[in-house]
């Protein structure tokens, strides 16, 4: 009877390590942009920790589709552009009708990045504000509920989709 070694299995953390180049370059690359490239005494301590809190934390890299980047910026600005002309229409115009309300979108996919981003994306254009998601919703106030902005939020969490997958990690 021959006995075959088994491989090891891994420790805690080297599994934990497994992303660290991921974070030490994502680290280094944001250092280098607030800080000019300059104070790297303070920013390779501040590096090294943010590093290694990131692997304690088991924290995942973001994967992207850099292909669906450009519809994303394309839709986003658009909308920006249009949202910021109706906000800009209603301040010279105080007849314009506002309709302004909490409203809650139900969010279609599962994946929480998305979800984040989303939140921020949505609070950047112009006449709405996203406060907070939870159990599968994200709450908004919108400027006029009567616009469609159940359908821009859609679509917007669409093009998030698309370039953000989800990754199975485990």
């Amino acid at each position: 009877m021959t006995v075959t070694p088994t491989a090891e299995p891994r420790t805690a953390f080297s599994l934990k390590l497994r992303n660290s180049p991921f974070w030490l370059l994502l680290h280094a690359g944001l250092w280098t942009l607030l800080s000019g490239g300059s104070g790297w005494y303070l920013g390779l301590p501040v590096i090294a920790a943010a590093t290694l809190l990131s692997c304690w934390l088991q924290a995942t890299p973001w994967y992207l589709r850099l292909t669906r980047v450009p519809a994303l910026f394309a839709f986003f600005f658009y909308e920006l552009l249009l949202g910021g002309w109706d906000v800009a229409r209603r301040a010279l115009h105080p007849r314009m009708p506002m309709d302004p309300a909490w409203v809650r979108y139900e969010l279609q996919t599962p994946n929480v990045q998305v979800h984040l981003l989303l939140s921020a994306i949505v609070g950047l254009m112009p006449g709405t504000l996203s406060s907070r998601f939870n159990e599968g919703s994200l709450h908004l106030h919108v400027l006029d509920q009567q616009q469609p902005w159940a359908d821009t939020v859609a679509r917007m969490e669409h093009l998030l989709a698309a370039v953000l997958p989800e990754v199975n990690y485990r």
